[in-house]
């Protein structure tokens, strides 16, 4: 996969997003036009930060500026349902990202003066690293920056926010922050996990601590999911999951033809997630399991969509998260990090206690859409349908892309 076919992926899941915005909005989206534009704007900064790849001291700073005002523009479109709930969540979302991404900030500055006293190419710097003791500060400045950003992902300890953000939001914000801003964080933190790499192999670094708060998150989330009822949770729980599986990922530094055949895993899994999701809650008029299972019945098709992305989340061959547990396990088994399996293994756990709660759901009898919602909700379902199509072709892209030998 190249850089070009990931940009439409992208324009893709974001035009659909957009479109079930504008075309089927809930009662409590009022203002469609500012919040349509904050939209794109979000949109835009991302792709921005993806196209931004050079390493340098004007990119990654660049790259810092614009994940930051995603955070800005976050936070106003989590507020746009404007109930009880969505204002604190906003400024839960707003503080703790500027947390870390300030700690993220300190490391990129200490990291480039560092490098910049040095003035040794970074091949020779790390052959010759015990010559230069000056280097403990690009590994401070390592840690600072890695971590800072892993707020942003929203690792554990700062994982707190996706609960709330995803699971309070209105169903196309959780669809564009879910699956939009953790791939431009990935773009941000690629470059100094490889860093860390070369400059620090043999000692634990940034970067595995990067790889213990990933397996942390998604332990994490396997506990966290087995006492959740709220469907809208449920959902930010697989998000955290996958989150988790990204910072594994992201510490095997893997070729750049895979790395960008996960980010676009991660645009069509979280946006099918979070369409499919939104469709089943308004159908059903609920978002608690306990009563959406105590209703006489519930519109199959919708259900259905729902059931088969998280079958597509995790498990499914066809999915492109079965392409992405493949090439991990495959580079596991060459670099000798065959524990890396555990990711794979975890995400059948979690698929295990997420199936063992929703399917009494099953049990429910079918019915047609409510009049008054049936609009919106078939428009829903067919951005939902395309989204799923795309989702498949990323899947059978990748296994394409397997048999060649390409990833």
């Amino acid at each position: 996969m190249n850089f070009d076919i990931l940009l439409g992926i992208g324009a893709a899941v974001f035009v659909l997003i957009f479109l079930t915005y504008v075309l089927a909005p809930t009662k409590n989206q009022t203002n469609l036009l500012f919040w349509s534009v904050l939209l794109v704007i979000c949109a835009a900064i991302n792709f921005a930060v993806w196209i931004i790849r050079d390493w340098n001291e004007e990119g990654t700073t660049l790259q810092w500026v614009l994940i930051e005002a995603t955070t800005f523009v976050g936070a106003l479109l989590i507020s746009s349902s404007r109930t009880a709930k969505s204002f604190p969540i906003a400024w839960k979302f707003l503080l703790i990202n500027s947390f870390g991404l300030g700690i993220a900030f300190l490391g990129i500055i200490l990291i480039r003066s560092s490098l910049h006293v040095i003035n040794q190419p970074i091949e020779f710097l790390a052959a010759n690293s015990s010559s230069h003791p000056e280097i403990i500060w690009v590994e401070i400045g390592l840690w600072l920056a890695i971590f800072g950003y892993t707020a942003k992902l929203g690792l554990f300890p700062n994982h707190v926010w996706i609960e709330d953000t995803y699971g309070e939001s209105p169903t196309q914000v959780s669809s564009l922050l879910s699956s939009f801003i953790p791939v431009s964080v990935c773009f941000a933190l690629r470059p100094f996990v490889h860093l860390d790499h070369q400059l620090f192999p043999h000692t634990f670094s940034g970067a595995d601590g990067l790889l213990v708060l990933g397996i942390l998150t998604i332990f994490l989330s396997i506990f966290a999911v087995y006492d959740r009822d709220d469907i809208r949770r449920i959902s930010a729980k697989v998000a955290l999951f996958h989150t988790g599986a990204l910072a594994v990922f992201l510490w095997m530094d893997l070729s750049d033809t895979a790395f960008l055949f996960m980010m676009a895993t991660n645009l069509v899994v979280k946006s099918l997630l979070f369409i499919s999701m939104g469709i089943v809650r308004m159908d059903a008029g609920k978002r608690e399991l306990h009563k959406i299972i105590q209703a006489d019945s519930i519109n199959k098709p919708a259900l259905s969509l729902f059931i088969l992305a998280l079958f597509l989340a995790f498990v499914m061959p066809g999915s492109p998260i079965f392409v992405t547990d493949i090439i991990l396990i495959k580079a596991g088994q060459i670099g000798s990090k065959t524990f890396v399996i555990l990711v794979p293994i975890l995400g059948i756990v979690f698929f295990g206690v997420m199936l063992y709660k929703l399917a009494p759901l099953l049990n429910i009898k079918g019915r047609p859409f409510s009049k008054d919602l049936s609009t919106i909700l078939r428009i829903r379902m067919t951005n939902g349908f395309f989204l799923l199509l795309l989702l498949l072709s990323t899947g059978c892209w990748g296994f394409y892309l397997l048999l060649q030998g390409v990833l």
